[in-house]
């Protein structure tokens, strides 16, 4: 098992970026993680400024085990749920959220980004064990 330093804190597992924090204004697909070893995805959703009218924001976890063929492995809002069963509350302000999920070879996220003229500053990030 790995471990990282977080400021004075000593973690264990492997920390991931899937998307660095910066404005959005529609849908993308954020970056792709390879997990290695690792069977546990804790993802963190941190929106930090939301704008227009009805913005919604919606993040999906997807994995993959030849960075080809996606599933989806659960979505991030408000809460979150893992599987593809069941729906979630969408982001539409400042708020965090992290759920857990069973981590395949290759993971990734991507936003589903709604509303008129909607803009969400955010990251996605994760810790991996």
């Amino acid at each position: 098992m790995s471990r990282y330093w977080v400021g004075n804190r000593l973690k264990r597992g492997a920390p991931a970026t899937f998307k660095t924090s910066g404005a959005e204004t529609a849908s993308t697909t954020h970056s792709t993680v390879h997990t290695g070893k690792n069977t546990v995805a804790a993802v963190k959703v941190d929106v930090t400024a939301a704008s227009g009218t009805g913005p919604t924001l919606v993040v999906v976890v997807e994995g993959s085990s030849d960075e080809t063929n996606w599933v989806e492995v659960g979505r991030i809002g408000t809460d979150y749920r893992v599987g593809t069963v069941g729906s979630v509350t969408a982001f539409s302000a400042v708020a965090d959220t992290t759920g857990v999920f069973p981590a395949m070879e290759f993971m990734r996220t991507r936003s589903i980004v709604g509303g008129t003229t909607p803009s969400f500053t955010f990251s996605v990030t994760g810790e991996l064990s």
